[in-house]
C-alpha cells in the first residue's frame, strides 16, 4: 500500500527538478521587458513606459504575430483590468476597469490618437471598425484620461498604433482557414525610396459562424504614404476602408442556452456598416520639440436590426431598424518643447471635432413563432423617428513634466473640454440643444529607486458625456442628464529582476464615479435615463513575464477588482451596497510557452474568472469555466506555418450575462472548441 501523501510529495519532488533543470540547463536570456518599452499614449508623445504617471500595458506586433487574433477578447485577456464580452466573430464589448454595458462608453478607442467614434457614441463593437493587419502594436492607458484625451476616458484609452511603411522593399501574403467555414486572406507590399515611403494592405474575411443566424463577412484595405519634405519634417497620410455585415444570433434564454446554446432565436437580426477614413498629419521637428497637426475625417453609413432590440412589449413583439450616416471631422494640434529648467517638457494641444449624424428609426412588428422557438419575420411599420445630430468638440490642453531632483519625475496637466450637440428632429419639426463645459486636472510623479525598479503615484479625474441618445433621441432621452465624474487615485510598481529575466508590474487603484447614468422605471414599460447611480472601484493589477531560458517562457496576467454601487436606486429598488452585474472579483491569465525545436514555437494559455453576478439586485451568479487555448506555429525561411485551437477543452461557457424582468436570466453563448490552421509567405530585398 501507498502511504497516504505519497504522490503528493513525489509530484512535488518531480515538479521541483524539473524547475530547476528549465531555469538552469540553458544559458539565460533577458526578457523583453515593458519598463524599456517606448510609447505614445500616456502623454501623446513618446516616452519610455519607466517615465509614464499612469499604468501602460503594450501589446507588441510580435505579440499580434503570434494571437492572430479573430476577436479583441483574445488578445486583452492578457492585460489585467479589462472587461472584454466576446459576441462572435469580431463583436465585442470592451471596457477598462469599469463594468459596463452597451450605452455607457467607458472607454476609448483610438487609431494613431485619433477616437475611432465621435462624442455621443456608445462603446460596443469598435473594434470590429478596425483593419487588424494595419495595426503595429497596441497600447493601453488605464485609469482616467480625460485630462489628455476628453470624454469617455474614465477608464482609460485603448490606442490601435498603425504600421508603417517599410525601409525596404517588402511584402507578405497570409491565408487561414478555419472552422464553419472561416477564411482570412490578407496582402500587404511596402516599399521606400530616399524621400517617400509606401505601405498597401488588402485583407477579406468570411465566417459561416458556429451557431444559427452567425454568419459573418469583412473587406477591409489600407493606404499609408510617408513623405519627408525636408530633412526635419514628414507628411503622411493614411486611408481606411472597410466594409462589413453579419447576422446577429444574440443570447438565450437560461433553460434555450443549457438545453442547445447553438440555437438563436433570430432570423433576420444584422449589421452592416461601411467606413472610410483618409487621414493627413504634418510633423515639424526643431532641435528642442516638434510641432504635428492631424486632420481627419471620418464617413460612416450603417444598417440594423439589433438583436437586442426585439423584445416582447404586452402581448405583442416588437422591434427596430436603425439607419445612419455620419461624417466628421477631427483636427489635432500638438507641439512640445523640451527646457532646460528643471529638465521640463511642455506640451500642448487642441482637439476639435465637428460632424453630423443623420439617424432614423423604422418601427417593426415582429412574428413570433413559439413552436419553432424564433422570430420569424417582422413587418416594417415606418419611420417612427428621424433626427439630424450636429456635434462640436473644442478642447486645449496642456502638460508640464519636470524633474526636480535626478529620479524624481513630476507630471502636471489639465484640459478644458466644451462640447455641444444640435438635433434637429426631422418628424416633429423642433430643434433641441445641449452644451457641457468641464475642466478635468491630473497630477503625479514617477521616482527611480534603482536601474531595476520605479514607481509612480497619480491622481486623475474622467468624465463621461450623455450620449445624444441617452440626451435627446431615444425613448428614454433625458435633456437635463448631466456628465459622469470620476476620481482615480493610483500607486504602480515596475521592475527588473534576475538579471532582466523577470519583469513584474503592479498597480493599486481605487476611484468614483459620481452622476451615474442609468435607466429608471417612469411608467409601464417606459423609463427614463437619470443621474442617480455612484460606484466605487477598487482594485490590484499585476503583470510578469519570465524568461526561464531560451526555449521556456511564463506569462502572467492577475486582476483582484472590488466593484460596488455606493448608491443606486431605481423606483421602489435600491441596489446600494450591491456588486455591479458583470463584475468578477479575481481573474488570471497564464501562458506557457516553449521552442522545442528552432524557429517553432507552441504555448498553452489558461483564463480563469470567478463568478460573477448578472442582475443589479445580486440574485443570480454566474460561473465561467476555465478556458485554455493552444497556439503552435513553425517559421521556415520565408514561409511561416500555425494552428490554433480556442476552448481546447471545449467547454459550454457564456460570454455575457444578463437579467430582465420578462426574461429572466439570459446568456451569450462563448465559443465551442475551434481550430485554426494558416500559412504565410513574406519577402523582402
Amino acid at each position: 500500500m501507498i502511504p497516504k501523501g505519497s504522490h503528493s510529495t513525489r509530484l512535488t519532488g518531480m515538479l521541483t527538478m524539473l524547475i530547476i533543470f528549465l531555469f538552469t540547463s540553458v544559458p539565460a536570456v533577458e526578457v523583453t521587458d515593458d519598463v524599456e518599452v517606448v510609447v505614445i499614449s500616456a502623454s501623446r508623445v513618446e516616452e519610455n513606459i519607466k517615465d509614464t504617471v499612469a499604468t501602460v500595458n503594450a501589446l507588441s506586433s510580435e505579440d499580434l504575430e503570434s494571437i492572430k487574433y479573430r476577436n479583441p477578447q483574445e488578445l486583452l485577456a492578457r492585460i489585467p483590468g479589462i472587461y472584454s464580452h466576446n459576441f462572435g466573430n469580431e463583436s465585442e464589448l470592451t471596457s477598462i476597469r469599469v463594468p459596463t454595458h452597451f450605452s455607457n462608453p467607458y472607454t476609448l478607442i483610438l487609431i494613431d490618437g485619433v477616437p475611432i467614434s465621435g462624442y455621443g457614441s456608445g462603446s460596443s463593437g469598435q473594434f470590429s471598425e478596425i483593419n487588424p493587419n494595419s495595426v503595429e502594436r497596441i497600447e493601453v492607458v488605464k485609469g482616467p484620461a480625460s485630462a489628455l484625451y476628453g470624454s469617455n476616458a474614465i477608464g482609460g484609452v485603448i490606442n490601435m498604433v498603425s504600421r508603417k511603411p517599410a525601409g525596404q522593399p517588402q511584402g507578405d501574403i497570409n491565408l487561414e482557414y478555419g472552422a464553419d467555414a472561416s477564411i482570412r486572406s490578407s496582402a500587404s507590399v511596402s516599399a521606400f525610396t530616399r524621400q517617400v515611403g509606401l505601405l498597401l494592405d488588402a485583407n477579406y474575411k468570411d465566417n459561416e459562424g458556429w451557431r444559427d443566424h452567425s454568419d459573418f463577412e469583412k473587406k477591409g484595405a489600407n493606404l499609408m504614404l510617408h513623405h519627408s519634405p525636408t530633412d526635419n519634417s514628414t507628411l503622411s497620410f493614411k486611408m481606411d476602408y472597410l466594409d462589413k455585415s453579419g447576422a446577429t444570433p444574440g443570447s438565450l434564454k437560461q433553460g434555450d442556452f443549457s438545453d442547445d446554446w447553438r440555437q438563436s432565436y433570430n432570423t433576420f437580426a444584422y449589421s452592416e456598416m461601411t467606413r472610410i477614413t483618409p487621414r493627413l498629419t504634418y510633423s515639424l521637428i526643431f532641435p528642442t520639440g516638434e510641432l504635428s497637426t492631424t486632420l481627419a475625417y471620418r464617413d460612416v453609413e450603417s444598417s440594423s436590426i439589433p438583436d437586442y432590440s426585439i423584445r416582447r412589449q404586452g402581448p405583442a413583439h416588437v422591434g427596430s431598424k436603425y439607419r445612419s450616416d455620419e461624417n466628421a471631422t477631427n483636427i489635432q494640434l500638438l507641439y512640445h518643447r523640451y527646457i532646460e529648467f528643471a529638465d521640463s517638457r511642455v506640451i500642448v494641444g487642441l482637439d476639435g471635432e465637428t460632424g453630423t449624424r443623420e439617424a432614423d428609426t423604422y418601427g417593426l412588428s415582429v412574428e413570433w413563432d413559439p413552436a419553432a422557438n424564433r422570430y420569424t419575420g417582422y413587418t416594417d411599420n415606418g419611420l417612427s423617428k428621424s433626427f439630424n445630430i450636429e456635434t462640436k468638440v473644442i478642447a486645449p490642453y496642456l502638460q508640464w513634466e519636470l524633474r526636480p531632483a535626478e529620479k524624481l519625475k513630476l507630471n502636471l496637466g489639465g484640459r478644458y473640454d466644451n462640447t455641444t450637440y444640435g438635433v434637429e428632429d426631422k418628424l416633429a419639426t423642433t430643434n433641441q440643444d445641449s452644451e457641457f463645459s468641464r475642466v478635468t486636472p491630473k497630477a503625479g510623479l514617477v521616482y527611480d529607486f534603482n536601474s531595476g525598479l520605479n514607481g509612480f503615484l497619480s491622481y486623475s479625474q474622467g468624465f463621461v458625456v450623455p450620449t445624444s441618445s441617452q440626451l435627446l433621441t431615444s425613448s428614454w432621452a433625458n435633456e437635463d442628464l448631466s456628465p459622469e465624474k470620476a476620481d482615480n487615485y493610483e500607486l504602480g510598481l515596475r521592475s527588473n529582476l534576475l538579471g532582466k529575466r523577470l519583469a513584474l508590474n503592479l498597480a493599486v487603484f481605487f476611484m468614483e464615479i459620481q452622476d451615474k447614468i442609468i435607466s429608471q422605471d417612469v411608467g409601464m414599460y417606459l423609463k427614463q435615463y437619470v443621474n442617480a447611480g455612484e460606484t466605487s472601484q477598487k482594485g490590484i493589477e499585476l503583470t510578469s513575464q519570465f524568461q526561464a531560458n531560451r526555449w521556456f517562457s511564463l506569462g502572467a496576467a492577475y486582476t483582484f477588482a472590488r466593484n460596488r454601487y455606493e448608491e443606486l436606486a431605481t423606483g421602489s429598488d435600491d441596489f446600494s451596497g450591491n456588486t455591479p452585474p458583470r463584475s468578477p472579483e479575481h481573474r488570471f491569465n497564464l501562458r506557457v510557452a516553449t521552442t522545442p525545436l528552432k524557429n517553432m514555437r507552441i504555448e498553452l494559455e489558461m483564463d480563469a474568472v470567478s463568478s460573477e453576478y448578472s442582475d443589479d439586485a445580486n440574485l443570480f451568479e454566474y460561473s465561467r469555466p476555465t478556458l485554455l487555448n493552444l497556439r503552435t506555429a513553425y517559421d521556415w525561411s520565408s514561409w511561416s506555418l500555425w494552428g490554433h485551437v480556442l476552448n481546447l477543452t471545449d467547454r459550454q461557457y457564456s460570454s455575457y450575462s444578463s437579467f430582465s424582468s420578462s426574461d429572466g436570466v439570459k446568456y451569450y453563448p462563448g465559443t465551442p472548441l475551434t481550430l485554426f490552421a494558416g500559412i504565410s509567405y513574406s519577402w523582402s530585398k
